[in-house]
């Protein structure tokens, strides 16, 4: 058997606390419960991946991924690793419909090749950056004054740019930018909508916050997926980007609203696209000449670092949304096992591991 091959693998659950209730207009979690994979390869490298339950798709439950991650951990065995593109596109026809269970499966994959060549994963992607600066996300709570605390805490840490969840009561949002931007003068501001305003309501909100001064610099899926016509609306007049999340799962449905002008910049997250997928989606902005974001779910540390490395590897991505791992209640010391570190704002690639 080549050192390439996959050896064995192991299918767990993995469970963290939320430091604060996560609040979205689609719903709450206070903790977030993943379904994990671990390969080794016969030459000793392993590597891991991570599969995000989600608020925004119901079906993606840890047992419905568990159960995915199983079967593409029994297609892996006594397979060369290097061949993790058609292993890949056998694992979307397999599970159409569960990407983070195919994206922790490539990312399994690739950072046990990364391993076992004895390179950060990042340089797998290009090595194109050493240290990039992440955003950090208020939820969506009800009480602005919760908001400005997490805001304040957010500041104090070093954080210039903040993701405020909105998408629900017009007068709730309003009131959540403006605790932010007391809270945190001077912070950039990314708007992201998850699906819950209207067209129009999306243009009032960002009028209403540049009246209070706030600096808002991108708005992120504001109205449903399936409403190519209303992002289309809100783009078209946004002062703003307007980032298609959702939106632009696949490389299709990102090409479609790319040459609509729906989208004026993309949000890539491997846990909806896949890291293959993901790659196509980004050349695809680049190519139109958007910018590009990169998001996560509700992954703990070592099952961020395939969307860290990527993003430092290519350097595509203007705005960096790589949080979950501040948001969870988690070892510091995960980071470091999984091949990344963070100081502050700041994610940086750790050396590559044996």
């Amino acid at each position: 058997m080549s050192r390439w091959s996959v050896a064995s693998a192991r299918v767990e659950i993995v469970r963290a606390r939320l430091r604060r209730p996560f609040v979205t207009a689609l719903g709450e979690r206070l903790f977030t419960e993943n379904a994990a994979l671990t390969l080794r390869l016969a030459g000793g490298a392993v590597g891991y991946g991570e599969a995000s339950t989600s608020l925004a798709m119901k079906s993606l439950t840890a047992a419905a991924l568990t159960r995915a991650l199983r079967a593409l951990a029994a297609l892996a065995r006594g397979r060369d690793a290097r061949d993790w593109r058609a292993l890949s596109e056998r694992a979307w026809r397999r599970f159409p419909d569960l990407g983070p269970a195919v994206a922790a499966f490539e990312s399994a994959l690739l950072s046990a090749l990364a391993r076992e060549a004895g390179l950060p994963l990042a340089h797998f992607f290009g090595g194109a950056a050493r240290s990039l600066e992440t955003d950090l996300t208020i939820s969506a709570s009800r009480d602005p004054a919760l908001a400005a605390e997490a805001a304040a805490e957010a500041a104090r840490a070093g954080f210039t740019t903040l993701k405020v969840k909105v998408g629900g009561a017009a007068a709730d949002d309003l009131a959540r930018v403006r605790a932010v931007a007391a809270a945190a003068p001077g912070a950039r501001l990314i708007l992201d909508g998850n699906q819950g305003l209207t067209p129009r309501g999306a243009l009032e909100l960002l009028e209403r916050a540049a009246r209070l001064g706030a600096k808002v610099v991108l708005l992120e899926q504001p109205v449903r997926k399936d409403d190519e016509r209303g992002l289309l609306f809100v783009a078209r007049r946004s002062p703003v980007p307007v980032a298609a999340d959702e939106s632009a799962a696949t490389p299709a449905q990102a090409a479609r609203l790319l040459d609509s002008g729906a989208a004026t910049a993309v949000n890539v997250k491997l846990a909806k696209s896949g890291v293959a997928r993901g790659l196509e989606i980004c050349a695809l902005a680049r190519a139109a000449g958007v910018p590009l974001m990169i998001g996560c779910m509700a992954e703990t540390a070592p099952g961020l670092s395939s969307s860290v490395h990527l993003a430092l590897g290519t350097g595509f991505f203007r705005f960096v949304d790589l949080d979950s791992d501040v948001l969870l209640v988690q070892d510091p010391a995960a980071r470091l096992r999984a091949g990344w570190t963070r100081r502050g704002r700041f994610v940086e690639a750790a050396p590559a591991r044996a």
